[in-house]
């Protein structure tokens, strides 16, 4: 769709390709980037807590505190309930599991459910996670020293950020504004080797002349690795590792201290995710309205939400000016703010996976069904839900003001009058292409490989 050489390719797929589309699953003994022995290890025992009676429980009386909110007001948003609420609860337990700060690991979460090294893994979406990062955790305290390592890949991310936050999910009362770090490192901060590697230092003190550190509060609880990527079938997560280099003994948490720490984070994030629908960021806002873009915290870009409202013969015109950024991505979310499906629809679009207008700008086409052009930001069915816009890798001068170009609701049936001229045309065959190679694509970032993790 960017180009017309690709254009002609889609054309061009194979029926073949087109119902091929399942993302690659790994086995057991496959070592990549993000499949890591520790990941493995992680997420076996997550979906052993999952399962458990206590954590069951507690599921169904976060689902029941959903049911009683005001947004669960129409039968769509009762039926996302299940869904949102499952993958929340799987990624509160893998913070439980991967949560204590003596003895951390690197693993992958706010992601996509996948059947992978050997096992099915649960979602974990919550929050307007984005479809285009790989969100990779570990959790850290102020009175241990720790080393991060990162190893390049080539191509890499268009943009990675290493950020401490002080909760996990809203903890101990944390819960109005998340996206408030206790410290943070862009990638244009780094300081690399000569190979591209490079060590980033985490405690409590200043600096003192040493390049890429971190300096922690005692409110420091978790680290998180953010590699965002506008090219899913070619860009690769960076290789990363952490090992606490000083700090008190502390003993390994039981099962049972993990299973009551999942409860307790199932809780204090059913409350934050029910306190941003009714006076957060994401609070009901006029239906088909975007925001004033705002500044990210961390200081690597700006975003803007919205509310989408469509009828079934209804589409949302969204017209942005990319402000210059080499990453934009247009990400929705049901009502529970758990990402549409991105994998195998487009549930989510960034600027590489559309077609700019002639001017610059770009065009996106919200709707619950196929409207039959290009971008389309397809809901799933769902006629209501909310909507995020990120620009990232900005230039110094980009200005928020004037990022939203114009947001306009029209007839499907009026639809080519609200596109800029030459707005192209996409069948039904080449949209399943698209999709094809949408899946394809993604499923890149689980078979990413590194030198680290090359056989013998």
């Amino acid at each position: 769709m960017n180009t017309p050489a690709q254009t002609q390719l889609i054309r061009l797929l194979p029926l073949t390709l087109i119902f091929s589309a399942a993302p690659l699953a790994h086995a057991a003994n496959e070592l990549t980037i993000l499949g890591t022995p520790e990941q493995r290890e992680v997420e076996t025992e997550a979906i052993e807590i999952f399962n458990s009676p206590a954590v069951k429980a507690q599921i169904a009386a976060s689902k029941q505190l959903f049911l009683a909110s005001p947004v669960a007001a129409t039968a769509e948003s009762k039926a996302s309930v299940d869904r949102a609420v499952r993958e929340f609860a799987f990624a509160a337990v893998l913070d439980a599991v991967n949560g204590d700060p003596a003895h951390p690991k690197i693993v992958w979460g706010f992601a996509a459910p996948r059947k992978w090294l050997g096992h099915s893994v649960p979602g974990s979406r919550w929050g307007i996670d984005n479809p285009d990062n790989v969100y990779r955790f570990a959790p850290i305290d102020a009175a241990s020293r720790y080393e991060l390592t990162i190893h390049p890949t080539s191509p890499g991310p268009v943009q990675f950020s290493f950020i401490v936050y002080d909760s996990f999910v809203g903890e101990g009362g944390r819960q109005d504004n998340l996206d408030a770090p206790v410290a943070a490192l862009r990638d244009q901060d780094v300081k690399a080797n000569a190979d591209g590697s490079f060590t980033i230092t985490i405690d409590s003190a200043p600096a003192n002349g040493r390049a890429n550190h971190l300096q922690i509060s005692p409110q420091a609880k978790v680290l998180l690795i953010r590699n965002t990527f506008n090219d899913w079938g070619v860009q690769n997560p960076q290789a990363a590792s952490i090992k606490r280099t000083d700090g008190p003994a502390s003993a390994v948490f039981t099962h049972q201290q993990i299973v009551a720490r999942a409860v307790e984070l199932i809780q204090a994030g059913t409350q934050t995710i029910l306190g941003w629908e009714t006076k957060g960021f994401a609070a009901q806002a006029a239906p088909n309205t975007i925001a004033q873009p705002f500044a990210r915290g961390g200081g690597w870009g700006f975003a803007a939400n919205g509310n989408f409202k469509v009828a079934a013969d209804e589409a949302l015109v969204v017209t942005l000016d990319p402000a210059g950024a080499r990453y934009v991505g247009f990400d929705l979310t049901d009502p529970w703010l758990v990402s549409r499906e991105h994998v195998g629809a487009t549930g989510s679009l960034n600027n590489n996976q559309i077609r700019a207008n002639a001017d610059g700008t770009y065009t996106y086409v919200v709707a619950p069904k196929d409207p039959g052009v290009a971008n389309w930001v397809d809901t799933g069915g769902l006629h209501e839900g909310k909507l995020l816009i990120r620009w990232q890798v900005l230039p110094a001068s980009a200005k928020a003001d004037g990022a939203v170009r114009k947001v306009e609701l029209v007839k499907v049936a009026d639809l080519k009058a609200a596109l800029p001229a030459g707005f192209e045309a996409v069948s039904p065959f080449q949209r399943q292409a698209l999709r094809a190679a949408r899946a394809k694509d993604y499923a890149h970032r689980y078979a990413a490989v590194t030198s680290l993790y090359s056989k013998n």
